[in-house]
């Protein structure tokens, strides 16, 4: 009976051990990438050490109490600010951009959210944006008029880069006269007139006609020679070329 209690406790011990080592080997897995490869990802802390995360990152809420940076676009109330439409009548056509309801952008001037089929400011005040010829004829030192869109330049001609367009311009007054001629045979009186004027419209150059008296010499008599004034042009209307 001794015998057989021995020998079940023999058996029983080696089963155990084996049993064991198995479970041991089962377990344990080797790594399949050189290290640090396939480290596990680092947890989100509470430190005040800065963090990347290369994926994406969901959360109920969100409290941000130092500054904010967005390098893409900002959507309200969608998942994706932008849509890639690549498809037109069935057909991959390309990358063609389209912003989706809830997009918010900065313009240069103002912000503004797309409600799905325009663009609306945010700040509820009206930005007017000057045309790109605005700021072009200000670097030329001209002065715009927005109503006929046309840049105006003093002198009589346009700055370098532009057209006169048509006789628009500007021009003042011009007086003209001639005060007659006195001599040994006798006097000639001569005659005066003032030109209209006209601002930044195509009205071309006004002009009048004044007198020049002249001696006929021998015989005494008095000639007179139609002469014509013009006002003077101030500024001159162009497009750019």
């Amino acid at each position: 009976m001794q015998k057989h209690i021995t020998k079940f406790l023999i058996l029983t011990i080696i089963l155990t051990a084996a049993l064991s080592v198995n479970y041991l080997f089962a377990a344990w897995v080797g790594p399949t990438q050189a290290p640090p490869g396939g480290n596990t990802s680092t947890p989100i802390h509470i430190g005040s050490t800065n963090q990347v995360k290369d994926g994406g990152l969901s959360l109920d809420a969100l409290s941000v109490f130092g500054g904010g940076y967005f390098q893409g676009d900002v959507g309200v109330g969608v998942v994706t600010p932008k849509q890639k439409l690549d498809i037109e009548g069935g057909i991959e056509v390309g990358n063609t951009t389209t912003e989706t309801a809830g997009t918010i952008r900065w313009t240069g001037v103002d912000f503004e959210g797309y409600d799905g089929s325009a663009w609306v400011s945010l700040t509820g005040e009206e930005v007017v944006v000057p045309p790109l010829a605005s700021a072009d004829c200000d670097a030329a030192g001209g002065s715009w008029e927005g109503g006929q869109e046309i840049c105006y330049f003093s002198g009589t001609s346009c700055s370098s880069g532009w057209t006169r367009k048509n006789s628009y311009g500007s021009t003042s007054s011009n007086v003209c006269s001639h005060a007659g001629i006195v001599g040994g045979s006798g006097s000639c009186s001569g005659g005066s007139c003032i030109t209209a004027s006209h601002f930044r419209s195509s009205s071309g150059t006004e002009s009048c006609s004044y007198s020049h008296g002249t001696l006929l010499g021998g015989r005494g008599g008095c000639g007179k020679t139609s002469l014509t004034c013009h006002a003077n042009l101030t500024e001159v209307g162009c497009t750019k070329n």
